[in-house]
C-alpha cells in the first residue's frame, strides 16, 4: 500500500511540475496591437515635469505617463501573495520623442521597441533612438484605493478625480507620508518628490461623508434604542420574579440586606 501510495504522490508531483512548465511556456508572448492602439480615454498628458504622473477616474481607471529618459527597458509587474509577480496589464500604449512627436504601440514596434508579456512581468524595451522620451498607458485601478509600484524612482504625482479627497484620516489615506497636496483645476493632486517601493492612495467622494455620516447616527441610534429596550425587559423581569415570589439578588438589595443585619446586631 505505501508502494502505491508513493507512486500515487510521485504522479501528481509530475502533472503539477508539467503544467507549470507549461503555464511558464505558454503563458507570454508579445501583447496583441489592438490592445497598444486603443485609443485613451482622455489625451495623455505629457508636459509634466514629475518623473511618473497618475490621472485617476472615477470610473476605475487610470491613466500615467513615464518619464523614460535613458532607459533600455522597463519591467512592469504586479506582485501577489498567493501567485508571486503578475505582468502589469494595460492598454493605450503611447511614446512620445524628446521632439514631442507620438507613436501608438504598433508604431513603436515598427521603429524598433518592444512590448513582450512573460507569466511574470511585461517588458518594454525602447529602440537606440528613443533617448529622452516619455511613456504612457492606461488600466485599470480605483480611486478609493489605489496601489501601485513605483517602477522609475523619482518624482511622482497622483491626481484624484473631481470631488475626491484623502482629508478625513479614518476613509482618507496616503503614503508615503512626505507628500504634499494641492489643487490644480478644482482637483486634488498628491505629490512626492521621491518614491520608491510603492505607495497607496486611499481617496473619498465628499458627498460619501454624508453617507457615512448618516449611517453612523443610524447605527448610534439603533444601539441606543436597543440597550433601552433591554434594560426594560430587564425590569419587567424583575419585578415579574418579585411578583412570584422569587429572590432578586442585585447590588442594591444586597447592600439593603447587609445593613439590616448591622441594625440587627446593635452595637458590640
Amino acid at each position: 500500500m505505501n508502494r502505491r501510495f508513493a507512486l500515487a504522490v510521485a504522479a501528481v508531483a509530475l502533472i503539477a511540475v508539467t503544467a507549470g512548465c507549461l503555464g511558464y511556456v505558454t503563458g507570454g508572448g508579445e501583447v496583441d496591437n489592438a490592445t497598444l492602439d486603443a485609443e485613451p480615454h482622455a489625451p495623455y498628458e505629457f508636459e509634466t515635469d514629475r518623473d511618473a504622473e497618475f490621472d485617476l477616474a472615477a470610473n476605475g481607471t487610470y491613466q500615467v505617463v513615464y518619464n523614460v529618459s535613458e532607459r533600455d527597458e522597463l519591467r512592469l509587474y504586479e506582485g501577489t501573495v498567493y501567485a508571486g509577480d503578475q505582468p502589469l496589464e494595460f492598454e493605450a500604449f503611447r511614446y512620445q520623442y524628446a521632439d514631442g512627436e507620438v507613436i501608438n504601440g504598433s508604431e513603436f514596434r515598427a521603429r524598433g521597441g518592444e512590448v513582450d508579456r512573460t507569466p511574470d512581468e511585461t517588458w518594454v524595451r525602447f529602440a537606440d533612438d528613443m533617448e529622452d522620451g516619455k511613456l504612457a498607458f492606461s488600466g485599470t485601478g480605483s480611486p478609493r484605493r489605489f496601489t501601485f509600484l513605483a517602477y522609475v524612482q523619482g518624482s511622482h504625482a497622483v491626481t484624484l478625480p473631481p470631488g475626491f479627497s484623502t482629508d478625513v484620516p479614518i476613509v482618507g489615506h496616503v503614503s508615503p507620508r512626505s507628500h504634499e497636496i494641492e489643487t490644480v483645476d478644482g482637483r486634488n493632486r498628491i505629490t512626492w518628490e521621491s518614491v520608491s517601493g510603492s505607495f497607496v492612495v486611499q481617496s473619498y467622494r465628499e458627498t460619501d461623508l454624508l453617507i457615512f455620516g448618516g449611517i453612523v447616527v443610524i447605527a448610534s441610534i439603533v444601539a441606543i434604542a436597543g440597550t433601552l429596550r433591554f434594560r426594560r425587559q430587564l425590569e419587567t423581569l424583575r419585578e415579574e420574579r418579585r411578583r412570584m415570589g422569587l429572590g432578586v439578588y442585585d447590588d442594591e438589595n444586597a447592600g439593603d440586606e447587609g445593613d439590616s443585619e448591622d441594625d440587627d446586631r446593635g452595637p458590640p
